[in-house]
């Protein structure tokens, strides 16, 4: 296998409160515990390990690290490192150890918690800063997603949120239980059951019509992103399925973005070949697209070169 380590330093993390309102402490990162100090390409892990991290390091709140990048797998992506078309890094799935809604730990804009220690199973090369792919939910050291923090500061998962535990006390039956009859008891249970079905299916309606009303928010907000020139309708498809019950965090990352500007945006009223329309620069030098540009229409790829 071929890599090749690229001398310069990607901030990891920091101190800073995310886009989704609450932050990891570096003083609790457990270095140790990230091995291998591996990462993909855009948290893709079925394309497989992208980057190797070395010369890991904190310095003022920060995480730094070198990427060795394998070369064999993805050999355009040590250059596309180095021409500035990759130029961030993004922590993903991330294990929570310790976490924290004391307030002496919140900062401006803090509406989660705070992460006190933790440690990340990857860090993803990506192309916009925010890590808007993973950073959104936390898991705990035996993987399972966090769903919130109680007083105590116990974690309860998503698996168990719902776990129905029926008590004598719940029953409410008139006297003592030597003073009921099997069939009292059996048909305040058959009554029970019966409520809790209905509850159940309550519950589905609701959450179904939840579902709804984040599809509908999220199609408008990537549209307007679309609009805007902020989102090719590639990363809009992409952002729409990671961010489908998120419609909240997908504006913020949104109304974070810059317009894109494309070949045929800074060329203006210049011909422009029909199948190169809408691609910008990074588009046409990934796909390898450039090098016929350069051979067929060599005034078109002299417009190009000035105003990339």
């Amino acid at each position: 296998m071929a890599y090749k380590k690229i001398n310069k330093e990607f901030c990891l993390s920091d101190d800073s409160v995310n886009v989704y309102g609450y932050r990891l402490l570096t003083s609790g990162l457990m270095l140790d515990r990230f091995k291998p100090a591996i990462g993909f390409l855009m948290h893709d892990r079925e394309s497989g390990i992208a980057v190797r991290w070395e010369d890991i390091r904190t310095e003022g709140g920060k995480v730094f690290a070198k990427p060795v990048v394998n070369t064999t797998k993805f050999p355009n992506l040590y250059q596309e490192i180095e021409d500035g078309f990759y130029a961030a890094a993004s922590v993903g799935h991330i294990v929570a150890i310790e976490l924290t809604d004391d307030p002496k730990y919140k900062l401006e804009g803090q509406t989660g918690p705070t992460v006190t220690k933790w440690f990340p199973r990857e860090c993803s090369i990506v192309d916009i800063p925010g890590n808007y792919n993973a950073i959104a939910k936390l898991y705990d050291d035996k993987d399972n997603v966090l769903r919130d923090l109680s007083d105590n500061f116990s974690l309860k998962h998503k698996d168990n949120m719902e776990e129905k535990v029926l008590k004598v006390a719940d029953l409410k039956l008139p006297g003592t239980t030597a003073d009921l009859s099997i069939d009292q008891i059996n048909a305040k249970i058959g009554d029970l059951a019966a409520r809790a079905e209905k509850a159940d299916k309550l519950e589905k309606e609701l959450a179904d019509l939840k579902a709804a009303g984040n599809k509908k928010e999220v199609d408008a907000i990537l549209e307007k992103g679309m609009a805007d020139k902020k989102l090719t309708k590639e990363l809009a498809d992409k952002l729409g399925k990671d961010y489908e019950g998120n419609p909240s965090g997908l504006k913020m990352l949104v109304d974070a973005m810059q317009p894109q500007t494309t070949i045929a945006d800074k060329l203006g009223d210049a011909k422009v070949p029909s199948q190169y329309e809408g691609k910008t620069w990074h588009d046409l030098y990934c796909s390898g697209e450039l090098e016929v540009i350069k051979t067929k229409y060599p005034e078109y790829y002299e417009q190009l070169k000035q105003n990339r």
